[in-house]
């Protein structure tokens, strides 16, 4: 199973193998970060389905797929991250458009060096690891650093 953000982090794509086919369940979307949730049933065909459902998120979301007896079939985590990507980009754009005559441009570089390696290591624990808890912690951390402080102080 794999579920992941898409259209800028306002939907989740959901994809399910390796089911019964022709067999009705019901699929729970979780926003860890936030708690806002969605559920809904979908059938089987060939024991695969693919639904894109509306849901905006904004950190670690746990996908968890029931059998019609309530039994968890398949559960797993992903990160989304358009609005940390954004920030990112952001703080490395404005480090490399830098006009002060010190050196403190490069914290901005850092920052986004450290949001950037909060995020892979939020990915790996909630994908590999299945650490839903754990990844969303670094993604608040990385959302807590995302400030837009100018380093020069202006």
């Amino acid at each position: 199973m794999a579920s992941r953000a898409v259209y800028n982090d306002t939907k989740i794509r959901v994809k399910a193998s390796k089911l019964k086919p022709r067999t009705r369940y019901t699929i729970e979307v979780t926003d860890l970060s936030t708690g806002t949730s969605t559920t809904f049933s979908e059938n089987s065909r060939k024991g695969t389905f693919t639904k894109t459902v509306k849901l905006k998120t904004t950190g670690v979301v746990r996908t968890v797929i029931r059998d019609s007896k309530g039994v968890i079939v398949k559960d797993n985590y992903t990160v989304s991250t358009a609005e940390i990507d954004c920030c990112i980009a952001k703080l490395v754009h404005d480090a490399i458009n830098c006009t002060c005559k010190c050196n403190k441009c490069v914290e901005d570089l850092k920052r986004a060096q450290t949001i950037h390696l909060l995020l892979q290591s939020a990915k790996h624990e909630a994908q590999v690891l299945g650490a839903g808890e754990l990844a969303n912690a670094k993604v608040l951390k990385a959302k807590e650093l995302c400030t837009e402080v100018c380093a020069c102080g202006c």
